[in-house]
């Protein structure tokens, strides 16, 4: 396949895991069904599936309820635009299909996770758990695909050891970190240490780097004290996405 074609396509099933990501960011965090039709929290209508198209349908409909007329929230499309243009990073970054899946994954939980951290301070355990699964399902596959045997130790060594390493952040910092991070930090070091153990090191020191920036820059600007709550989510995240596409350059 063609590369316009290939980024054609991810940015497809991008959009559509964007709506996706949408229903996990609204209902996860409520314990909502996940399997239900989507509907208007206003009038109740349930919303059809070509009133579902990613992007389009929004537009088409002008972003209101085709029932009452009450308008959507800008979010919806943003996080579909968002989630198309992180698959097709994919594609155009990445040399082998174990790391493009894994690079999906963790854009397809890791984008939900980050904005609701951000917004309610939680990362659930549905996500960070559906993150690490499926994440360690690509690595075993590709391992016995690819003969690659040799790259399983140091994923789930690198899991263990970052997920311990944060817990005791944990623990000393007495509730200044949550077990929520702790959880989504095994997946990051399972999928840093894919890449060698000299990644979950680069993931993590990108990750403080960044929230001791941000944190900074925040008190400066008035918006933080020294003892407001900051996500730390959204920096762990960030930070393995950095890491990936910085050793993916350098030719890790």
């Amino acid at each position: 396949m063609s590369a316009p074609f290939l980024i054609f396509f991810a940015v497809l099933f991008g959009a559509t895991f964007g709506s996706f990501a949408s229903v996990l960011v609204h209902r996860v965090p409520v314990k909502m069904s996940l399997m239900t039709r989507s509907q208007c929290t206003s009038c109740g209508h349930q919303i059809g599936a070509w009133e579902n198209i990613p992007v389009l349908s929004f537009i088409a409909l002008h972003g209101k309820c085709r029932s009452c007329g009450s308008k959507f929230s800008w979010s919806y499309p943003a996080l579909e635009v968002g989630m198309a243009v992180l698959f097709a990073i994919a594609p155009l970054v990445f040399h082998s299909w174990t790391a493009v899946l894994l690079w999906i994954s963790l854009s397809i939980f890791g984008l939900p996770l980050f904005l609701i951290d951000v917004k309610l301070h939680r990362l659930p355990d549905l996500l960070t758990g559906a993150l690490f699964f499926a994440s360690a399902l690509i690595i075993i596959c590709s391992a016995f695909a690819h003969h690659h045997f040799n790259r399983l130790v140091p994923s789930f060594v690198g899991a263990l050891a970052l997920a311990t390493y944060y817990f005791a952040i944990v623990v000393v910092s007495r509730g200044g970190m949550g077990m929520g991070d702790v959880k989504l930090s095994a997946s990051v070091g399972l999928i840093s240490g894919y890449f060698g153990l000299h990644a979950v090191l680069v993931s993590s020191f990108t990750a403080f780097a960044l929230g001791s920036l941000i944190g900074v820059a925040l008190i400066v600007l008035g918006k933080a004290g020294r003892k407001t709550a900051i996500p730390f989510g959204p920096f762990i995240i960030v930070g393995q996405m950095i890491s990936l596409l910085v050793l993916s350059h350098l030719g890790s």
